[in-house]
């Protein structure tokens, strides 16, 4: 037989009935009405039921209640930080952007692999040429490489020549 939930007397019934109707959060909303209606004696089973969440979920929801109180029921999610530090500063993008705009430190033309270089040197983390490029990409520049000529292309003499015989055929 199901048990019912003890819950710490942080806040009254009416109290926890006062927080789910003002709270603008969904899922803050969604743990204040569990609450409330556990508070009111509801079973756990029942309870996620009504509000679409597993037992389980009910069971550390109460749990973290009575651990924190109130402050247990906010949204954390808020409090994470997702995600990979920039691999460069607001400065260092800058730099890069006016060395990108400058010639390549070869003489070429500024590739991933060169731009992966730069970052090592000015920052000694190594990034991978991945990195290095999607950082190019960011600042706004592409690899800008001349068209490939076919291998068996003809030079300027017989393209001339092709000309030349080509406009006899078609006047005909």
């Amino acid at each position: 037989m199901p048990y019912p939930i003890k819950l710490k007397d942080h806040l009254t019934v009416e109290e926890l009935h006062q927080r789910y109707r003002k709270c603008h959060q969904p899922r803050e909303k969604l743990r204040w009405r569990a609450l409330y209606l556990i508070a009111k004696g509801g079973i756990p089973n029942h309870v996620a039921k009504q509000v679409g969440r597993s037992s389980g979920w009910m069971t550390n929801l109460a749990r973290r209640y009575n651990d924190l109180g109130a402050k247990g029921i906010a949204d954390q999610s808020g409090d994470l930080k997702c995600g990979v530090k920039p691999t460069l500063s607001a400065k260092q993008v800058q730099a890069l952007d006016a060395a990108l705009r400058g010639p390549a430190p070869d003489g070429g033309l500024w590739t991933s692999k060169k731009v992966a270089r730069w970052i090592t040197e000015k920052t000694g983390k190594s990034v991978h040429q991945t990195t290095a490029w999607r950082t190019m990409r960011a600042a706004g520049f592409t690899l800008q490489v001349p068209r490939p000529r076919h291998q068996q292309a003809a030079n300027q003499e017989e393209r001339a020549a092709f000309k030349k015989s080509s406009t006899k055929s078609s006047a005909t």
